[in-house]
Order: C-alpha cells, then structure tokens, then sequence
C-alpha cells in the first residue's frame, strides 16, 4: 500500500474514535492475564509500568508504561492474536501550510543511519509478509503502523520504522523528489519549460481536486481557528513551495523526539521483547526534554456564530447543474479528554443523523431541499475539542438561509419532545453489535480509534470500558427522561460557538487557481539569476541519476520464500438444502453472532432492467412492506440486526476469461438471540416489499446520484482500472455499467427526469422476477452454541419463498466483447492531476499463467512503475495487478502526466527484456503476493472464496504452490506474451480521468473515445 496522507477529520464516524469497533473479541479466545503477570511500579527495560487493567468485553489486557530515561509512552494491549501491531505516533503541530508533517512523514521513509538505502519503506513493502504496512499524516499527529502475523516480520518492520523515525537521512535529494522542485518539464532537456513537480506537490493537488476537501478543510480551519487547526497539515499546493529543506530538519529536530512520542503494540508476541527493543536501540540513546511546545490548547469559545462562504470548481457530474451549493452548521463541543462526553454526543448524531427516523433526514433529506448530507456530517471526535456538523449537499444556493431556519427548527422540537425509547434501543444495540462483530483488522483498527484521544493524553484505558460509559449512560438517562434533549440544547441549541459554512461552484475556480500557481512560478523564476537557473537543470540531472543508482539493499532485513507456510488454512464447511435452497454452513467462533449471505441470480433479466439492478439494490429494503411502513421496518432492522444490504454481484469463472456470475448478493448479520427475527424480517421483504411510494422513491433515486458525483477524485485510479478493464473483459463490461463512471453518467441523467414512475415501474419488475427462490444460493457463518436452532428458523423463511429451487445452484453467463482490439476512453473532468489505466486481457484464475502474471505484477509495481512514473515523475501512485477477470491492469494516481505515463506503461516489455531480473527479485515479488493471500480472515468471512467466487480450498492451494513455483523464466515468458506491444489478439483497453487532452489526437491506433459530462450540462 502506498503511504498516504491520512485526513482524519473526514472521517466522522458514528462512533468516537475510541469506541468504534474496537471490542470486537471472541468469548472463545483465551488470552493469558498479565493484569497477573506485571505489577505496577515494576520496571521493564528501562520502562516503569504506569497502569495494568483488564478489559474484559475485549478479552485483553492493557499494559501502559512510561520510558523513565525520555518519557516516551508506550501501551500495549495483550490479547491471544496473531496479527500483531506496532506503531510510533508523534505529536506535530504545523502552524503553517507547507505540508512540512507530512512531506517529513514521506521523508523520514527514505533512508536512515542502520538502513542507508533510498527509500527503504518502499522496498519493504515487497520483503515482508505485513497484513498492514503504511505511515499518515493526521491534522494533529503522524503515526508509522504496521501489522503481521509472523514475529520475524514483526522485528524486522520495527527496526526499519523505529530507525525511519528516530534516525532519518533527511536528504536534500529526497526532500526534492517527495516534497517540491523547480525542474524542466523533461530533465534532460533545457529549453523546456520550468514547473513545479514532487509527490507531495501533486498528491495535494489531486486531494483538492475532490470538492468536498475543500470544504472539509476550510471548515476546520475556520472553527478552530487559533492554532494547528486553521492550516493545512497535509500541504497547500500553493503554499507547499515556501518550504525549505532547513525547516524540514528543524521540525523533525523539535517533534520528532522519544520524549515526544507515543509507541503502541498490540497482539500476542511478548511484551518484554518489544521494550528491551525499543530501549537498547533507541531510547535509551536520549535525554527527556520539554515536550509542552507540542500540546494544543483548548480553543477559546465564541460568545456569537460566524458565517463564511467560500467557492469551489464547478461538478460536472452533478445531478442537477443549479444546486451544486454545500451547506454546513458545525459546533465546537467538548474536550475530546471527556471520554463519557464523548460517547454521549455520538449517540445523540446518531439520534439526529442516522437513518429515516432521525430528526435530520426527516427535515433536510425528506424535504428534497438537498440531494444529501455531505460528507462533513456527523460527530468528530479527531481535534482537541470535537466538532459536531450536519452538511447538505445538492443545494440550491438560493436556499442556504432556509437551510438554516430548518435546522434551527428540527432542534427545537428536538429538546421540545425528545427521543423516541425504541430510536434511543436501536443505537444502543448497534453499538452492542459493533462492540461484538469480529474483524481481522482488529488490532490495527484499536490503533486507528485511541490515537487522537492518546495524542492529547486521554485515559485511553478507560476508553476501552466500553461499558463502563455504557452503564453511565443509561443510568442518566433513567433518572433524567430530559437528559438526551439537555444534550441538545447544550452542545447545539443553545452553543454559541457555530460555523455557519456555504460553499458554491465558481466557473473560474480552476483558471484562477491555474493563474495563481503560474503567478507563484514566474515570481520564483523572476527572482533567481542565470547560475540559479543553470543549477535547476543541474539539480534534475543529479536527482535523476540519484533515482536510477544501482543500490545494494541486502542491509534490509527480509522473509524468505521457506518462511511461508506450506498450506492454506482450511476451515469445515457442510452443503445442505434447506426447503430447496442451497446453504453453506460453516461453524466458527463467532462471537455469537450469525452471519447470512445469499446470492440471486439475474442472468436472466432483460438488459435493460440489468442495468438498473445498483438502483434497485439502494432502494428494495428502504421503502417499506406491507405490514410496516420503511420508517418502522428501519427501526425494526436497526433493534434486531445490523442492517439488511443488497449490492450488485458479479463473480467470474475460475477456468473461463468470458463467463461469470452475475447477481444480486445480500447480507445481515444479528446477535443468535435475534436470528429469528432476522428471518422474519428477510421474510417480510421478499414476500412484501413496497414499491409504490414515488416520493420516497424520488428521495432516495437523488441522494443516491448526489453521494456518486462525490469521492471520484478520492478514488480515480479504481474509476480508470474499471473504465479500461470495461473495453476488453465482458465481466469488466458488466462491472463498469453497474458501478463505473458509466453508471454515474447514467445515474446523473436519471435523477434530472421530472417523472420517475416508469423507472419505479422497473424496479418493481426485478423485485417481481427475482425475489424468489428460483435461482437463490445462500451462506451461513455461526457458532457452534446456537446453530441448531439458527439454522431451523431458516425454515420459515425460505418456506415462505415462491418457486422451485433451480438445481444448477450457479448460473453463469458467456459473452466475448466484440470490436476492436486497442481502445480507449477519456473522461474530461475539472482535475489539477490524471488518474490513468491501461488493462490488457489475459487469463483466468485456473490457468497456469496466471501465476506468473500475478508476480509479473508486482515486478512492474516495485521495479519500473514506482521509479520511472512515482519518483521520477511525481504521481503519488503508480503499480499494476491482475483482476480476478484476468484484466492485467496498470494505474497511475494523481498523475501530473497522462499519455507519457501510457508510454511509460507500454514499455514494460523493453524493461524486462534489458532488465537483468534476479532471485532476489522474484522472491521479493512472491511475498508481496502472498501478503494479500495469507491476510486473516475474520470468522464470519470465512467460506467466503468458496461461496462467492466458487474457490475451494484446493483451488487455492494449486494456486499457491504455482506461485511458489514461479521462475525467472516463466516471468520473462508471460511479460512477452502478453505486455509486448502489438501482440496479435491481445485486447488492450485504456482510460483516463483528468483534464481536457489535446495530445490524445496524436494517438490515433489507440481509438480513443472522448466523454465531457459537463457539456451534458
């Protein structure tokens, strides 16, 4: 994965970053107690032992410790799994938007005093078995992490991040290539124009390329705007180039300190071994020193609101071309040290925000005066104080005042009448199932939720007694019936300190913004002389030949091949019938929760109806039954499970590249107490779904459209490899009609219909067609305790079903894509970078070649990608992989470059035909593969391969010993079969996202098709 810049304060959740899905533990697992084992005051390598508690509903002990030589605090959190956690997290404040955090975050990983090689994170990411390797910036802190299962591993990560941290290069070359540069165009060439380029540069150029950071951002800034919070930690493109390879050094110098430091394990590798680590080759190098420079204070309340509007680029992929306006109230509340505030005002955004019973979506979604809420909306809890906000999107700016009116009045009759007692159960129960629900990134996920309030030294062992706060609650709430509305008026209602943010579409955002970064450029260039020129070209040729520099990297620690293990882990699974319909059962320990899949097949859908299956998903549990209105069977879903989902389906054969499943899967899972109510409410909507309310039809149809304009930017590479995988692979095809930017074109022209009582008359055709048992297949995870009784309610359920249970559980569909051999699409879209892909059809999962592909792959990403298009070029990403479609994909991300990096792409097969390719390298590219195919599985996801892609056990494991397998030769082999350029019948598709192309037209045999959602406007 590659490292990111991680905004935190987009990520408003619905349950404080302390709480959310953190107890997520099995009463199965047994974990020694080391409550028993250490004793406070108890000194442990050159750490003394601060507090030991036990948290029972996590089923873990936390050990808190403090380095008496720096002051360094360390926690570690010891339960019975083997995916193992580390982390170093730092406290760093910029008081300016030059990105220095985070330009120093991509830094620190590029070579240090025991691991003088550049860029050693990038190279580990290809000798390690991590189920999680990464390092963020967040707007306050910068945290290194990492996760796995193998203990050499474990080691061998930590000494590379502790090194990274403490005892950086900090290089002037690598500050150049990471953070921003003055460069020609082409480097080897002087008579081409001056610009700005660096990684960083372009990855914040490409974060605001998304509308909605902008807004995120500058509402941060606004609301607190006394300290770190009103700059931009990740970097503003225009204000990064004020940065100076001394400041740099100098803020490492102040933040990056042990004393200023926050270092986590979690897992069951030992405790003591981490310390004596951590002290021997770090810590006990440094004094303590006064760290106080890095608290951040509590901002100074307001005693009046504050208005600001602010313009962004226009959306062309917006429903409605008129209301492109975002709204947005957010109130400063409490200090995120009060961890029983904290909980209650998530709560209480539940209460307000979540679903179609909350007071919110009753007055601001139902009202259709928006097409959303933004992305703002919720309960922060990442700053030193906590935000709450409730943001609108798909406004009409003529409507911002009434907005607010609405707002003002939904509390009012909010703290007025209060919550209802089964709204105030349903929360509460989500948070029992979130509480019990098992992941296989539990560790990492633990991290993620107590670093901010440890970073403002919160009692995080407290947070973690979940029900402890629980408990408080519901006794406060039982004595004081008032208590929720006091809530409201104190923190909302009554607060003084509201944001009153509107943001609006300018036609000439990015010329100005483009104006403005050229005014910056030529006033550099004015200022330096002739030498300082000369030295611009100079400095490129010296990075450039830093870049292409042979190194010796045996000084990395690194697994070996032998280190995996032999055989895949295989878990039970028993095929049974149940009233007709086929069911996997798999027993594991669950935790007591049942975890239900099922797969309905639409083969045989008209196409036409087909293409609207992503509406029908979004909307078929949302309306309501017959025996309850889509308000009470919300509630009921909310009280007895965690939701009923639908989404599109689409699963390709393991021995065939043309032929797939296409269909609808569904999924709930409940506590064992509540699996009979589960089937009865799947009962109720396959036998009684309403579809007849066209207002609530229309409702959700828009919300749907809107939240699909948002989040392209965020994820344009995944929007390009899917577009370029749609032109050569028939499943590709599928897969882009029903989720692409095919489908958001089609959804946006949907939502602009006056009338959509046809459309609704659709919808009801796939529910009439589909909601059956005619082609139904399903899958249960569970645990042993109550499977019995589980399993025999499912009677009810699929008794009630009309039709006959076809025998031929999988249906699958055959389609070879005719036309033309070399494709292309462009989206035209207002972006300051490209997300660009090119995909070549190859084979299935089953063919032997493809092996040797999914290593080639990784050979592509980690030995010509990331040096020619990342590091020499400036895009944050860049890599290549084989989909399951056998559609052997490349990407770039936030790509000042388009066609170069095509022709970067197209010259894989001349790299590897010069490129002496060694064993290091393959077994480097083996590990990397098997990085993703010996990830954890979470109980309840287990079978899954088996169930949805029809992978079973020795599947996998052929699969595994052909990747075992794989030489140099069969590599060198695959590379020219199918990456060299012009192959007979190979089909090559390619796609990008980003700005109008005129080079395009110079591309002719490429066949490129040019799509302008704005002029549809």
């Amino acid at each position: 994965m590659l490292r990111r810049f991680d905004m935190a304060k987009r990520a408003l959740l619905a349950m404080p970053r302390s709480y959310s899905r953190l107890a997520q533990a099995s009463p199965n697992i047994a974990t020694m107690n080391d409550s028993d084992k250490y004793r406070q005051g108890e000194i442990l390598h050159g750490f003394v032992v601060e507090e030991i508690g036990r948290i029972n509903e996590m089923y873990l002990d936390a050990i808190r410790l403090t380095h008496m030589k720096t002051g360094a605090q360390y926690l570690h959190l010891n339960r019975d799994d083997s995916n193992n956690v580390f982390s170093i997290g730092l406290r760093t404040t910029p008081m300016n938007s030059t990105g220095v955090p985070h330009i120093l975050e991509h830094m620190s990983l590029c070579g240090s005093k025991r691991y003088p090689v550049r860029d050693p994170f990038m190279k580990m990411l290809r000798r390690s078995l991590a189920t999680f390797i990464n390092a963020m910036t967040g707007m306050d802190y910068t945290i290194y992490p990492f996760s796995t299962q193998n203990q050499k591993d474990f080691r061998n990560l930590q000494s590379v991040y502790a090194d990274a941290v403490f005892q950086p290069f900090l290089r002037e070359l690598d500050f150049l290539q990471e953070g921003w540069r003055l460069e020609h165009t082409d480097p080897n060439d002087k008579n081409t124009p001056i610009i700005f380029k660096g990684v960083v540069f372009n990855e914040m150029k490409g974060v605001f390329n998304e509308n909605q950071w902008i807004f995120a951002e500058k509402l941060l800034n606004l609301i607190l705007p006394s300290h770190t919070y009103s700059v931009c930690s990740g970097g503003l493109p225009l204000v990064i180039p004020e940065l100076t390879h001394k400041a740099l050094k100098e803020f490492h110098d102040k933040y990056y300190h042990p004393s200023n430091s926050r270092i986590f394990s979690y897992g069951n590798f030992p405790l003591e071994d981490h310390l004596k680590f951590m002290d021997e080759r770090y810590l006990s190098l440094s004094n303590k020193i006064d760290t106080t420079m890095s608290i951040v204070p509590s901002e100074k309340r307001w005693t009046a609101p504050k208005r600001e509007h602010i313009t962004c680029r226009n959306d062309p992929l917006a429903p409605d071309p008129q209301r492109q306006g975002t709204f947005a109230i957010g109130h400063l509340c409490n200090d995120i040290t009060d961890i029983q505030s904290t909980l209650e005002m998530n709560i209480i955004s539940e209460l307000l925000l979540k679903g179609p019973n909350s007071a919110f979506y009753k007055s601001l979604i139902e009202s259709n005066i928006g097409s959303g809420f933004g992305s703002l909306t919720g309960y922060d809890s990442h700053a030193k104080d906590t935000i709450f906000a409730v943001s609108l999107q798909g406004v009409n700016p003529d409507d911002f005042e009434k907005i607010e009116r609405v707002y003002d009045e939904t509390l009012d009759r909010v703290i007025d009448q209060g919550f209802e007692k089964d709204h105030i159960e349903a929360v509460l129960h989500g948070i029992e199932m979130r509480i019990k629900h098992q992941t296989s990134d539990f560790g990492i996920n633990l991290l993620f939720n107590i670093t901010p309030l440890w970073n403002h030294n919160g009692d995080v062992i407290r947070s973690l007694r979940i029900n402890d706060a629980m408990d408080s609650f519901v006794l406060k709430i039982k004595n004081d019936p008032q208590y929720l509305s006091k809530l409201v008026d104190k923190y909302l209602r009554s607060n003084k300190h509201r944001l009153i943010l509107t943001m609006s579409p300018d036609e000439n955002y990015d010329s100005k913004l483009a104006a403005e970064e050229e005014n910056l450029l030529k006033n550099k260039l004015e200022k330096l002389t002739n030498d300082e020129l000369n030295e611009i070209y100079n400095s490129g040729q010296i990075l450039r030949a830093d870049q292409e520099k042979k190194e010796d990297t045996d000084i990395l620690p690194t697994l070996k091949v032998t280190d995996l293990k032999e055989d895949v882990d295989r878990y039970i699974y028993n095929d049974v019938q149940v009233d007709g319909v086929p069911l996997q059962v798999s027993v594991q320990p669950t935790n007591n929760i049942t975890y239900y899949r099922g797969i309905l097949n639409t083969r045989e859908l008209d196409t036409n109806l087909k293409n609207l299956i992503p509406i029908f998903t979004d909307v078929i549990a949302k309306m309501g039954t017959k025996s309850h209105d889509y308000r009470s069977f919300d509630r009921l879903c909310q009280l007895k499970t965690g939701g009923l989902s639908f989404c599109s389906h689409i699963a390709e054969k393991k021995d065939c590249i043309n032929t797939y499943e296409e269909g609808i899967f569904i999924s709930s899972y409940c506590l064992d107490r509540n699996a009979d109510d589960m089937w009865e409410l799947w009962t109720e909507l396959f036998n009684e779904a309403q579809l007849d309310d066209i207002k609530r039809f229309e409702t959700l149809v828009k919300s749907n459209a809107g939240d699909l304009s948002n989040g392209i930017a965020d994820c344009g590479h995944v929007y390009a490899m899917s577009s370029a995988a749609g032109l050569i692979s028939p499943a590709g095809k599928l897969k882009e009609s029903l989720g692409g930017l095919e489908f958001i074109g089609r959804m946006k022209k949907i939502a602009q219909e006056k009338d959509l009582s046809p459309l609704l008359e659709n919808i009801r055709e796939i529910r009439d067609q589909i909601m059956n048992k005619i082609h139904f297949r399903t899958a249960i995870n569970l645990s042993e305790d109550n499977k019995g009784d589980v399993i025999q309610g499912l009677h009810g359920f699929y008794g009630s079903l009309n039709g006959e249970c076809n025998s031929e559980a999988i249906l699958y569909t055959n389609k070879q894509l005719s036309g033309l051999n070399e494709s292309g699409i462009h989206y035209v879209m207002p972006y300051a970078t490209n997300y660009t892909s090119k995909a070549i059809l190859t084979v299935p999962y089953n063919d032997p070649d493809y092996a040797p592909l999914r290593i080639l792959a990784k050979l592509v990403s980690s030995l010509y990608l990331l040096p020619e298009v990342r590091e020499k070029e400036g895009a944050y990403g860049s890599g290549a992989n084989i989909s399951a479609e056998g559609a052997f994909t490349y990407y770039s991300f936030r790509d000042p470059n388009s066609t170069k990096t095509f022709d970067t792409f197209d010259k894989t097969w001349e790299f590897f035909e010069s490129f002496k390719l060694n064993q290091r390298d393959l077994d480097e590219a083996k590990l990397g593969v098997f990085q993703k195919i010996d990830a954890p599985v979470a109980p309840g996801s287990r079978g899954m391969l088996r169930f949805i892609h029809g992978l079973s056990d020795d599947d996998v494991q052929i699969q595994r010993m052909r990747l075992k397998d794989v030489t140099i030769d069969d590599v060198i082999r695959v590379a020219e079969k199918y990456l060299k350029p012009q192959t007979e019948g190979i089909k090559v598709g390619r796609a990008i996202i980003g700005p109008a192309n005129s080079d395009l037209l110079e591309r002719k045999s490429e066949n490129w098709e040019v799509i302008s959602p704005e002029k549809d406007n």
